[in-house]
C-alpha cells in the first residue's frame, strides 16, 4: 500500500469527511466486511484533493491534476474542479481506475 493510500485511509476517518455519510465501498473495493479498504477504485490523486478540500489541508496532488487538465485544455482545471464541489459538500464523479 502506498503513502498516498495510507494517508486517505486516515482523512476518510476525519470527522469533516464522515460528516458526509460516504460508505467505504464508494472509493475502495473491500477486501471482507471487515476491512473496507481494500484496493481503491477511483483515482487517489482526485481523492486526495476531494479530502484534502473537506478536511482543512494542504493537497499535494491539486498541482498536478490541474497541470494534465491545461495540457488536456479542459474548460475547468480538475484539480480546482474537485475542490469547488467539495466546498458545496457536493460528491463529484471521480475517475475510476480499473485494476
Amino acid at each position: 500500500m502506498s503513502l498516498l493510500e495510507e494517508k486517505l485511509i486516515r482523512w476518510y476517518q476525519e470527522p469533516a469527511v464522515q460528516a458526509h455519510n460516504w460508505e467505504p465501498r464508494l472509493f475502495w473495493k473491500e477486501i471482507d466486511t471487515r476491512h473496507p479498504f481494500g484496493t481503491l477504485k477511483v483515482e487517489p490523486r482526485e481523492l486526495e484533493v476531494l479530502f484534502a478540500t473537506l478536511i482543512g489541508a494542504p493537497s499535494e496532488c491539486m498541482a498536478e491534476l490541474n497541470a494534465e487538465s491545461q495540457v488536456r485544455g479542459d474548460y475547468m482545471l480538475r484539480g480546482d474542479f474537485l475542490a469547488a464541489n467539495a466546498r458545496r459538500h457536493e460528491l463529484p464523479l471521480l475517475t475510476r481506475v480499473y485494476a
